[in-house]
């Protein structure tokens, strides 16, 4: 591995910090912590100054209005936007539309691409991935997928259930998985357009943490009619694509993560500079410094280990163990790190004066989704079990 950011990569890490410190930063003030949402007029003029700035869509090639990246650049970006819970979304780069974006970059054809992926990039509409379902229904463990399409001449007839599809309500439409003819061997993705009758988004599910942009919702597809036309890829190559999805998605969560928990440090450092206690500044207390390092060493650790997965990604390389490391790793630090920021700043940190208690509600997520840590844990081990891994 090469540690050295290329100049390139620097000076956009720069301009990125810049417009995160100077306009996404003092935007959050508007940010409706319940709802998980912003004000629509601000959200676009932002997102104009962000395509001023040339900061747009930053994990997309250059040819098609981004800046080039590859998993590395990417990482280290992305580490930068993470540290204001709107950026991402500012800058067209928030899950689950990147996800997404990457998703049809590799898989859809040329008319797919001009109905859903072109219209996605320029951020004229949002997306959403509907792939877990509620009980008995696919969780954790895809076996268990239970949304089912039948063929009925060219067309697809899909019935089932979803739920906690971020970014639903309002989404243009749905990449969906599903069986097809109740076949787990034959698991297709579908790409559904939110007007198709049959659809309906049930509700938003109410959850620990912000909604974001679109939600967490419940969906229900009874008899939608798609066109064969509507599947990514081909018949049975659902798995293929999805695992082609999640990996790459993984990391730029992990990597969102690690700046939102370089930010709580921040706030906590500035807060344990100012408050005296016993005669002294809290910063100059040794529990307080071990905490500082603690989060630091952590931080840094799981820095590396997406910056090792990125980096696996980019040589063509299995990266399936690395990412489930990273993925770990990084959700587990980005609570721990949270929470320590919260004890520093004490009652202040526990009060919605501060942001940090948002961050918290948000990041206990983290653990769950994109594969829970004991999930993870279960495929390391396995991996290093069967010797297809070594220590």
């Amino acid at each position: 591995m090469d540690f050295t950011i290329p100049k390139e990569v620097e000076d956009i890490k720069k301009r990125i910090r810049d417009f995160v410190e100077t306009y996404a930063i003092p935007a959050e003030a508007y940010y409706d912590y319940d709802r998980g949402r912003m004000p629509e007029k601000i959200t676009e003029e932002l997102r104009k100054k962000v395509k001023e700035l040339g900061l747009w869509t930053p994990h997309l090639p250059k040819s098609e209005g981004g800046l080039g990246l590859d998993m590395v650049g990417t990482a280290i970006i992305f580490s930068e936007l993470g540290r204001s819970p709107i950026a991402p979304y500012l800058c067209n780069c928030d899950a689950p539309d990147e996800g997404n974006m990457h998703l049809l970059h590799i898989a859809a054809n040329k008319e797919q691409k001009e109905k859903y992926y072109y219209p996605l990039t320029q951020g004229k509409i949002r997306s959403a991935f509907a792939m877990t379902e509620p009980p008995p229904g696919a969780g954790s463990d895809p076996q268990s997928l239970a949304t089912n399409a039948v063929k009925d001449g060219t067309d697809y007839i899909i019935n089932g259930d979803k739920w906690y599809c971020t970014g639903a309500n309002g989404a243009a439409f749905l990449i969906v998985m599903s069986k097809v003819s109740d076949s787990f061997r034959r698991t297709t993705m579908f790409l559904v357009p939110t007007n198709t009758p049959g659809y309906k988004m049930v509700r938003e599910i109410g959850v620990m943490g912000s909604h974001g942009p679109g939600g967490h919702c419940e969906l229900k597809f009874e008899n939608v009619r798609v066109p064969e036309s509507a599947i990514l890829g081909r018949v049975g190559e659902g798995f293929k694509w999805s695992q082609e999805r999640l990996g790459p998605a993984r990391l730029t969560h992990c990597m969102r993560w690690i700046g939102l928990a370089r930010r709580s440090m921040e706030i906590a450092r500035e807060y344990a500079l100012k408050r005296e206690v016993f005669g002294q500044r809290i910063a100059d207390h040794q529990g307080i410094q071990w905490m500082f390092a603690e989060s630091a060493l952590e931080i840094e650790s799981g820095y590396m280990l997406t910056l090792k997965a990125a980096h696996t990604l980019k040589a063509g390389e299995d990266a399936r163990q690395i990412i489930s490391m990273a993925k770990w790793s990084v959700s587990e630090t980005l609570c721990k790190v949270i929470d320590r920021a919260i004890q520093i700043c004490g009652s202040h940190g526990y009060g919605r004066d501060m942001k940090l208690e948002l961050f918290y509600r948000d990041a206990r997520a983290a653990r769950i989704a994109d594969g829970p840590s004991e999930v993870h844990k279960m495929v390391i081990g396995r991996n290093l079990v069967s010797g297809k891994h070594d220590f």
